[in-house]
């Protein structure tokens, strides 16, 4: 896995650095600033890039859009200061494919990071009860239309919930990893979503007629607080 990391401080992005390539991550460059950040990327074309939510110069998500846009084969996991549901929402639509906070362990950070190198979008479940404050449903849960999913798309889902990447939806259900992709289309389109963060946000809001998913009305309470 080979990573480009972005933090306009210098003494907090080299740390991790340091303590990412002692558990045998592959940092090939470190930046402080978007121009840096640009070129490094399209000169390493990196795995993941590891971004920060802010620049003194401008919103990290500005640049998210322009490594999305130029890039869309690098993973960018935004690197964030705190618990901000709107700035998180908003990564997700730009196409972050995690949010996590600086102040999580070390171990934490390279799991997250490890399930973004998989081909599918991931996210860290901590995340869900934040985005879950600021989501607004649309097409999904609202009474226009009921949304029946087959037993193995509610399986499905509910492993999507606990932010498992394809491979260990598959290992954990019996199944391949091309079947597992084919369910987890079928159930964005159903609930008409983009991302199985999303999905996974819908389900636990609306409790989507016919799924019933452990953990549901603890996830339920988390997005009330």
């Amino acid at each position: 896995m080979r990573l480009v990391l972005a933090d306009s401080q210098r003494l907090v992005i080299e740390s991790l650095a340091a303590a990412l390539t002692r558990r045998g991550l592959d940092v090939v460059a470190v930046v402080t600033s978007p121009r840096e950040v640009f070129a490094k990327v399209a000169e390493h074309q990196p795995d993941i890039c590891l971004l920060s939510t802010h620049f003194p110069s401008c919103s990290g998500l500005g640049v998210l859009r322009v490594i999305s846009k130029r890039h869309p084969g690098v993973g960018v996991v935004m690197l964030s200061s705190g618990s901000d549901p709107k700035l998180t929402r908003a990564a997700f639509r730009c196409g972050a494919a995690a949010v996590i906070s600086r102040d999580r362990h070390i171990s934490d950070i390279e799991h997250v990071l490890s399930c973004v190198s998989q081909p599918e979008r991931a996210f860290d479940r901590g995340v869900l009860g934040i985005a879950a404050r600021d989501f607004r449903l649309s097409r999904v849960g609202n009474g226009h239309r009921p949304v029946r999913l087959t037993p193995r798309e509610k399986e499905v889902l509910g492993h999507i919930a606990e932010g498992e990447y394809t491979q260990q939806v598959a290992c954990s259900l019996g199944i391949s990893e091309a079947t597992v992709r084919t369910h987890v289309q079928n159930v964005l389109s159903k609930l008409g979503v983009h991302s199985r963060l999303e999905a996974a946000i819908v389900a636990a809001q609306t409790g989507v007629p016919g799924c019933d998913l452990p953990g549901v009305p603890a996830w339920r309470a988390a997005a009330s607080r």
